[in-house]
């Protein structure tokens, strides 16, 4: 026999026939190779056999004596067929099997090898049509209630309809788009269910599927006077069936094709938003190559640029450790960090740049979107606020250093015109001098000379010759001292206001700490006292005249603080600055004894235009300005305060900056 799957004929039957009757086993041999035989010889070794697999047959051995009836019933319920095994010359036992559920029964007699594999393959193969047909009925049963399900649930409304386009059947949706029940759209035609326009189309739709043509699809609006006559959209399609009849498939469309127009519409939006955006975007792949640019972009950079890396032009920013590196490596968002554009011409302009990761479907970084904002009219402006910030700051100073310039400039002017003096009083002596000298060349010693000599002395001693040289020798002194002070003074002011460097270079702090110290201190030297703490400090790469800006600033905020104590009995105003080298960088410490900041205030004492002076008193932009400036260096100004104690700020910067982003 051969058969497309392994047959499993279970057989139950005494353990002795083991060795003493192995009939049946050799009569089942005779199915073949595919055949598998199982014996059991009880109801525990059935179950078990039973749940193991399913079983084709199972032959059901009459020795078992009474249990081999309970036997058959407990495996006809299974399903499987039963071949009963008699071996009593009586019809009782094997009639009664054929009520317990047996489906035939086979006789041991001479005939018994060759009827028992005939009876069991007999009932193999009904029991197998039996399955497949019952598979096949449970296959139909479950695609019409599919079918049932699909047809019922689908959101598009169905019709049958016959070759004159009346409906045979439709599907629920169909009797809610036209509100008639089902039964009542029998027989109907399209045109007295639907709107014009939409019936028109269907109806040619249903001639093509006549004619065994699918049409469609075809779009059709109904103007639904519910809605205000909102146009509602349908996609029309049919497809022709048996017996001249054809499908109609209405699809409402309404939803779908507002959401393409948004979608169109966001489209254009955003195309007009890129292309007409007052910077520069670029999109890179995870390889930092440019896959799209905007034509400001392009402006910006002098050429075209898709395709080709983004390093070309960005340098330190598209570095590893660089903003947009990091933001290809890590995910990180950056926002408006300054950076240099090197042009396709070689010049440098000075950019914000923004970028953000650029993600896929599982979040995982595919790329980056990179926002280039022209900076330099800003910078530009920038340069110009700092260096009008730093001559207001001189101007509030000027009283000082007027102060400061007129003490040396009054005794100049005294001691000069004292000098003047003393010269009228030398020009005497001078004038008995020279009769001195006449006198003495005339000849030897005579009346003459002697007169002369005395002529002199006495005008020596009514002028006093000997004090006056004296006194014009310190007059001289006092006034070189004092023209020296003035030149140190013109000197530090013409170095505050100079204009800063385009670029980094090594400057020794405490020198510029002092020079501008030296300036703040002509307008507070009489009611505050300055100390000064300096480590010998490395050469710091920076702009400092941005930095000598963050000092002026701390400092007049510091004398202006210890001035508002003024009038508190036995205070004396103090300012302290200190300087050391400090975590890979160096620390400036502004401080003083004035009269603190209040809490409340510390969080926003950096936020531009805010201050804590009276209206008209500050422009809050100081510290603001300061902040800024120290942040551009890579560095940090930190504030510490306690109301009626006293202010510290302290300025750290680093000795190797990351980048050039001042």
């Amino acid at each position: 026999m051969s058969t497309a799957a392994t047959v499993r004929v279970l057989v139950v039957e005494p353990e002795a026939f083991d060795q003493r009757d192995p009939a049946t086993r050799r009569a089942l041999a005779r199915l073949g190779d595919d055949a598998r035989i199982e014996v059991v010889h009880d109801a525990g070794g059935v179950r078990r056999a039973l749940s193991a697999a399913p079983c084709d047959c199972a032959v059901v051995d009459e020795s078992l004596g009474a249990a081999c009836l309970d036997l058959v019933s407990e495996i006809s319920r299974t399903g499987t067929p039963v071949v009963y095994v008699s071996r009593s010359t009586g019809e009782g036992l094997p009639v009664e099997a054929f009520r317990r559920g047996a489906s035939d029964s086979v006789r041991v007699g001479t005939d018994y090898g060759s009827a028992l594999p005939v009876a069991v393959l007999d009932q193999i193969r009904r029991f197998r049509v039996q399955r497949e047909r019952g598979e096949a009925a449970q296959r139909i049963e479950w695609l019409e209630a599919l079918h049932e399900t699909i047809v019922e649930t689908i959101p598009a409304a169905l019709a049958v309809l016959d070759g004159t386009g009346a409906v045979i059947t439709t599907n629920p949706a169909f009797a809610r788009l036209t509100g008639a029940p089902t039964e009542a759209l029998r027989g109907r035609r399209l045109a007295e269910l639907l709107p014009q326009d939409l019936g028109e189309i269907a109806q040619d739709a249903v001639r093509d599927a006549a004619r065994g043509k699918a049409s469609g699809p075809h779009l059709a609006r109904w103007d639904d006077e519910a809605k205000e006559g909102e146009a509602r959209a349908f996609d029309v399609r049919t497809e022709p069936l048996a017996q001249s009849r054809s499908l109609l498939l209405l699809s409402e469309v309404t939803e779908v094709e507002r959401l393409l127009r948004e979608v169109s519409d966001l489209r254009r939006t955003n195309e007009n938003l890129i292309q007409n955006m007052n910077g520069g975007l670029l999109m890179l792949d995870a390889s930092a190559a440019v896959r799209f640019a905007n034509p400001m972009a392009e402006e910006l950079i002098g050429a075209p640029v898709v395709g080709h890396p983004i390093a070309s032009w960005l340098g330190a920013a598209a570095d590893a450790e660089g903003a947009l590196g990091r933001t290809l490596r890590e995910g990180v968002r950056f926002r408006a960090v300054d950076a240099v554009v090197t042009r396709a011409d070689g010049g440098a302009l000075p950019v914000a740049l923004s970028c953000a990761p650029l993600r896929d479907a599982e979040g995982g970084t595919r790329g980056a979107v990179v926002i280039l904002q022209d900076t330099s009219e800003v910078k530009q402006l920038q340069r110009q606020v700092l260096q009008t910030e730093k001559m207001a700051s001189i101007g509030q100073l000027a009283a000082g250093v007027a102060h400061e310039i007129n003490n040396p400039m009054g005794y100049v002017h005294a001691n000069l015109y004292q000098v003047g003096e003393y010269l009228d009083d030398l020009g005497r002596v001078w004038a008995r001098v020279q009769e001195l000298r006449k006198a003495v060349a005339s000849g030897p010693a005579n009346a003459a000379i002697a007169d002369a000599a005395r002529a002199l002395d006495e005008t020596a001693g009514d002028v006093d010759a000997d004090f006056l040289i004296e006194d014009v020798g310190k007059a001289v002194r006092e006034s070189l001292e004092g023209s020296e002070r003035i030149r140190h003074i013109v000197q530090d002011l013409r170095a505050f206001s100079h204009q800063d460097t385009a670029e980094r270079t090594p400057a020794d702090l405490n020198k510029a700490l002092d020079s501008t110290a030296n300036i703040v201190w002509t307008m507070m030297k009489h009611t505050v006292t300055l100390q000064k703490q300096y480590a010998e400090l490395p050469p710091v790469p920076c702009y400092p005249m941005q930095l000598k800006q963050v000092f002026m600033n701390l400092l007049v905020n510091a004398y202006q603080a210890v001035q508002a104590r003024d009038g508190e009995s036995d205070f004396r105003g103090e300012i302290r600055l200190t300087t050391r080298v400090a975590d890979d960088g160096v620390s400036i410490d502004v401080s003083d004894n004035g009269v603190g900041i209040a809490p409340e205030q510390l969080s926003r004492i950096f936020e531009p235009f805010f201050t804590t002076k009276e209206v008209g008193e500050g422009t809050g932009l100081g510290l603001s300005t300061s902040y800024t400036l120290v942040r551009r260096h890579g560095g940090r100004l930190e504030v510490t305060s306690e109301p009626g104690r006293g202010t510290c700020f302290e300025i750290w910067l680093p000795l190797e900056p990351a980048g050039d982003d001042a």
